[in-house]
């Protein structure tokens, strides 16, 4: 009777595929950690690109009302809370200097209402003054 070399296979050991294991599961947690955060951060980004275009719509108005008639005030749009303040620029009322403060909720679990201020400045330029 013949006997055949019996050939050796080579293959992972239980030890190497638990370390793969547990490295792959550490991967996987930061990745879903990470993708988390940046979720937050694009939230975040949208609510302050909105902050931002009311800022800009109110100075528009401000600019559409004209010098004479622009003044300092509060409004909340879409829960958006703004204050602005119109201030002559130097002794002339050439100009009017504009500050606008957007206040804007956050959405954070866990520690209840949190909001961001913004500032923005502007001007507004009075031809007939």
């Amino acid at each position: 009777m013949r006997t055949t070399p019996v050939s050796y296979r080579r293959a992972f050991t239980l030890v190497e595929v638990l370390v793969a294991l547990v490295l792959l599961g550490a991967g996987i947690l930061g990745l879903s950690a990470s993708s988390t955060l940046v979720s937050r951060m694009i939230g975040d980004g949208s609510r302050l690109s909105l902050a931002a275009t009311i800022a800009t719509g109110r100075l528009e108005q401000l600019r559409a009302i004209g010098c004479a008639s622009a003044a300092s005030g509060t409004a909340v749009t879409r829960g958006i809370e703004e204050r602005w303040s119109v201030a002559p620029v130097g002794s002339s009322l050439a100009a009017l200097d504009v500050h606008i403060t957007v206040t804007y909720p956050l959405r954070v679990r866990h520690a209840g209402t949190v909001s961001r201020t913004q500032r923005f400045r502007g001007a507004l330029h009075c031809p007939h003054a």
